[in-house]
């Protein structure tokens, strides 16, 4: 029996970066094999962890060959940064969760903390028919092994404590206190946006 708390992370790495193009159970299956593989035979398991991952990943891949066109491409990891999360940062989530669902894996956050999404940006997604099921506010932690593809910088200049591979600053107005006219044009200039970034990944939708 393998300790599965040890893989918990390791576990939602993979979720996220597969589970569009691979059945969860399957990975669920390949990871908790491999795991079980290699403690059998560990002297030392301090770095289970990592080579049991790399080993998953592997094995998917190989997998993926014969199931998967074009094979196994792990999905990309979008990161939007806002002030306090309740505007800029679930507009662009909202937008990039309408735009590609799930070939793109879309978090946000506040770096002065998490409010919930103000009525002015709900109000707005309501009108033109986007779920709120794009919308992220959870906390988030900061760990060497959860690295977005981008980070978005929505009209803050501070650089959170959260491992990218690029940061894009997008000098965008805060809704807080505007007018629905003026919330109105912030969202379509968060769209645009939105959609160049998701175009550029190579995730964007066929999606009006």
């Amino acid at each position: 029996m393998i300790d599965r708390n040890r893989y918990r992370i390791v576990r939602e790495d993979l979720h996220r970066a597969y589970d569009d193009q691979l059945d969860p159970a399957v990975i669920d299956r390949v990871l908790d094999e491999t795991a079980a593989e290699a403690e059998a035979t560990a002297s030392v398991t301090t770095f289970l962890p990592v080579t049991v991952g790399r080993a998953t990943i592997d094995k998917l891949e190989e997998l993926a060959v014969t199931s998967v066109v074009g094979g196994l491409k792990p999905r990309p990891e979008v990161l939007f940064v806002s002030g306090r999360n309740a505007g800029r940062s679930q507009f662009a989530a909202a937008y990039a969760h309408h735009l590609a669902g799930d070939r793109v894996f879309v978090r946000a956050v506040g770096i002065e903390g998490n409010d919930d999404p103000s009525e002015s940006v709900l109000k707005v997604l309501r009108e033109r028919g986007i779920s709120e099921a794009g919308l992220y506010n959870k906390e988030i932690i900061a760990r060497t092994v959860h690295r977005s593809d981008v980070i978005v910088l929505l009209g803050v200049e501070e650089t959170p404590d959260l491992p990218g591979d690029r940061y894009e600053y997008w000098p965008v107005a805060d809704p807080a206190g505007r007018s629905e006219m003026k919330v109105r044009e912030i969202a379509d200039n968060i769209e645009r946006r939105v959609r160049e970034l998701l175009d550029r990944l190579g995730v964007l939708a066929g999606v009006a």
